[in-house]
């Protein structure tokens, strides 16, 4: 089994639309820029993946890919995570044994050994689906599948965590939960914004990017709290519970 990672990159100019209230249009797309810069750069280094495919409407984002030397899908018009997802799976088909990985471009934590640890418990038989959910429980922020069509339909719309844990298990996959403060921590909004940077974490350009502009949106309060702790979490595939029966530790803090 060969591994692809999938990354749906909205077209820069509608990029971090949540961000409009403390961001200006260009500053959105810089930052925009960075992330997808700082996802590529951090999966070029897992060993663990046989390909990287972009999928974009953006010719920018073409340019930044064919630069690195990878892939980039181009759409005609930006019509979603789902088609974008849809678009790569057809990709995949043409042949070969693929697992996927799909991940936004705007996890700015990340490191290559989050992605290969995800790598090396995908099973090389039997169906096999795992989620990270963002730090809210709402979104999915990592959603592995294997073989990359068990779920033919994503589900990246209202409570998209939730849908496609129901998906999984009605496809009969085992079905897991990945917590991980990393990959949970996505970047939409000013609250997003005030936990990354409570993280002392400067190496990526993103996030260089903003602490410069720092004072746009910092307020006087700030998201405080430990996230839960890194585990696999492995749910019966036979039922709808999502509560952890059993848990795997992937890696410390």
């Amino acid at each position: 089994m060969n591994i692809c990672v999938v990354i749906p990159v909205k077209n820069f100019d509608q990029a971090k639309s949540r961000l409009s209230g403390v961001l200006n249009r260009e500053q959105r797309r810089e930052l925009a820029r960075f992330l997808l810069l700082d996802t590529l750069n951090t999966l070029i280094l897992c060993r663990e993946l046989a390909k990287i495919i972009v999928v974009s409407s953006d010719p920018f984002v073409k340019e930044i890919t064919k630069n690195l030397g990878l892939d980039c899908l181009l759409q005609s018009e930006d019509s979603g995570v789902n088609s974008a997802i849809k678009y790569a799976d057809k990709h995949l088909s043409f042949g070969g044994n693929w697992g996927s990985i799909t991940i936004p471009c705007d996890l700015p934590l990340i490191l290559p050994k989050d992605i290969e640890d995800v790598c090396k418990v995908i099973p090389n038989e039997g169906p096999c689906v795992i989620v990270s959910p963002s730090y809210k429980f709402d979104g999915t922020n990592l959603l592995a599948r294997n073989p990359f069509n068990i779920i033919k339909n994503t589900r990246y719309d209202n409570d998209s965590f939730q849908g496609h844990l129901e998906a999984s298990i009605e496809a009969g996959a085992n079905t897991r939960i990945l917590l991980s403060s990393r990959l949970m921590i996505d970047l939409d909004t000013p609250e997003d914004v005030r936990l990354v940077l409570s993280k002392g974490v400067s190496a990526k350009k993103s996030i260089s990017y903003l602490w410069k502009i720092k004072r746009s949106f910092i307020g006087s309060s700030s998201r405080s709290g430990p996230l839960k702790t890194e585990t696999i979490a492995k749910n019966n595939p036979g039922t709808a519970d999502t509560a952890s029966t059993s848990a795997r530790n992937l890696s410390s803090q």
